[in-house]
């Protein structure tokens, strides 16, 4: 049941979550990036920022906790009625990421193209934020209508 429920909310929701979808993958995959590149941060004078800020197994396990968290929460998305407030508090800890990365790369001082990307990321799950916020809102309005029926379903 809940395979076909994952099955439908992809095919029905992607197109309006694609920007979560890619940026959820994004986080992920910078995880992955750091696994594979234990040395990055020390050989990289652009990651000095970000190096004095938290090591960088601290940024790997953050990454893939972040990264993993919001796919998870895509994936079940709409099948628990706290799904949205999921997806908002992942797009938030998500902005957290992005705009410590904008900032790192531009107090490094070497301005480069990591500052076309990262700050955009930023805004863009900054809107995520606001449409998750929302779709939050409508689902607690909903369930404040509706009368409860079952008390072992999840409605907390």
């Amino acid at each position: 049941m809940i395979l076909a429920h994952i099955k439908r909310s992809f095919r029905e929701t992607f197109p309006v979550r694609a920007s979560e979808w890619a940026l959820a993958a994004m986080i992920f995959n910078w995880g992955i990036i750091l696994v594979f590149n234990d040395d990055l941060f020390a050989s990289h004078p652009s990651y000095r920022v970000l190096k004095d800020t938290m090591a960088q197994d601290c940024w790997t396990v953050l990454c893939l906790g972040v990264g993993g968290f919001r796919l998870l929460v895509l994936l079940i998305n709409g099948a628990w009625r706290r799904s949205p407030h999921l997806r908002a508090a992942g797009a938030f800890l998500s902005i957290l990421f992005w705009f410590q990365i904008s900032m790192g790369f531009a107090l490094v001082g070497t301005w480069g193209t990591a500052l076309a990307v990262y700050p955009v990321l930023l805004l863009l799950d900054s809107y995520n934020a606001i449409r998750a916020v929302t779709d939050a809102a409508v689902s607690d309005e909903k369930f404040k209508r509706q009368p409860s029926t079952d008390a072992g379903t999840l409605h907390h």
